[in-house]
């Protein structure tokens, strides 16, 4: 047993962890997919496949803290057995629902003539397929020794058949998908580096603002031609401006997504391989560490690719501070709605003033509305 193996207190401890890590992504992926639910506006064609991963998460974040927490107090052989099962179909899932949110930014980026024919519920069904099937290859069980995951009592499989689909899983659920994220994301961040430099190729030949200098009478006409030349000045360094965050947003979110399914998804993955390969005996804080780390996705994942949008977070925030549509809005026009008969009043009793007041009132504008 964990407990005996690893000290009386080392058991509970994990399963406090790995029930606050529960928690924590059951909520941070349920609150994003109950605003998806109440906003029509945000379940378009991309966030489809975001709602499809926020599901996946969500059904890792009650199955594996619950079943690694029931092995570490109380294990038996049926929990082993649902544990390895779970585990090896959530992290296939997680893996093909990843694959398919980064395919489907490189569609729309690099290939966006074709991104409609692109249909987001065969590749929801794809992820849900993959975890199936890696889960009922992982039913019999994969190890022999005493384990996060105990076997005890159950007919092992030959040791041929951990062997090689020991080797499948690993390759078809983490290397292939570490690659193909590693080309997708390399190809948005060249797209966006092209982006940035055919910006700046465009930028530089422009003649550059002159300093300002004072107006010798100049007529209306020079006047305009002037303002609209700065205007198109400052639009054009706010586009560069624009394609270096571009192409810095695209290298950080790379960069991101690919180093959390490394460090997420490899400790678990290593530990498979040590233990059908090479047969040894992997202490059992090693194991939990990684089912630890493979919940860690449901927390990093809806911060990669739903929180990103900015409409999103104002819809969490407003649902959890229980506000309405027009909260801060709102606010301000009913303290001006407020407040304007008591300014009228205190017009009418102020007597009249002949200097020209400042720009606080709608009257002492109209004169200055033609140059603004």
């Amino acid at each position: 047993e964990l407990s005996s193996l690893a000290g009386p207190y080392e058991g509970p401890i994990w399963a406090v962890v790995l029930g606050l890590l529960g928690l924590a992504g059951a909520f941070a992926n349920g609150a994003v997919l109950l605003v998806f639910a109440r906003t029509a506006a945000l379940r378009n064609r991309s966030n489809r496949l975001v709602m499809n991963l926020l599901s996946i998460n969500l059904l890792s974040c009650f199955l594996l803290p619950t079943l690694g927490a029931l092995d570490l107090l109380r294990p038996s052989a049926i929990s082993g057995a649902v544990g390895e099962s779970s585990a090896a179909g959530i992290l296939a899932s997680s893996a093909i629902g990843v694959l398919c949110v980064a395919a489907d930014q490189y569609r729309a980026v690099l290939r966006p003539l074709t991104y409609h024919g692109f249909r987001p519920m065969h590749a929801a069904l794809a992820s849900w397929f993959a975890g199936v099937v890696a889960a009922s290859g992982a039913l019999p069980g994969l190890s022999e020794e005493t384990s996060l995951w105990k076997l005890e009592g159950f007919s092992l499989p030959p040791r041929l058949f951990r062997h090689y689909f020991a080797i499948a899983f690993v390759s078809l659920f983490f290397i292939i998908p570490v690659l193909t994220l590693m080309f997708l994301y390399g190809c948005i961040y060249a797209e966006a580096h092209r982006n940035s430099k055919r910006a700046r190729r465009h930028v530089d030949p422009s003649t550059p603002i002159s300093p300002p200098l004072l107006p010798q009478s100049t007529s209306k006409p020079r006047l305009v031609s002037s303002l609209k030349h700065r205007i198109s000045n400052a639009s054009l360094f706010s586009i560069l401006n624009f394609r270096y965050r571009e192409e810095a947003r695209a290298a950080r979110i790379s960069f991101l997504v690919v180093f959390t399914c490394v460090v997420c998804w490899a400790p678990y993955c290593a530990l498979l391989l040590l233990r059908t390969q090479l047969g040894l005996s992997i202490p059992p804080p090693a194991l939990a560490a990684s089912l630890a780390l493979l919940s860690c996705t449901s927390l990093v994942s809806p911060a990669l690719f739903a929180f990103r949008s900015r409409r999103l977070q104002r819809e969490v925030a407003r649902m959890l501070l229980c506000r309405g549509p027009q909260s801060y809005g709102g606010w301000r026009r009913e303290i001006t709605a407020s407040l304007a008969p008591s300014c009228k009043a205190a017009d009418v009793e102020s007597p009249p003033d002949t200097s020209r007041s400042s720009f606080s009132s709608g009257t002492s504008t109209q004169g200055t509305s033609e140059l603004e």
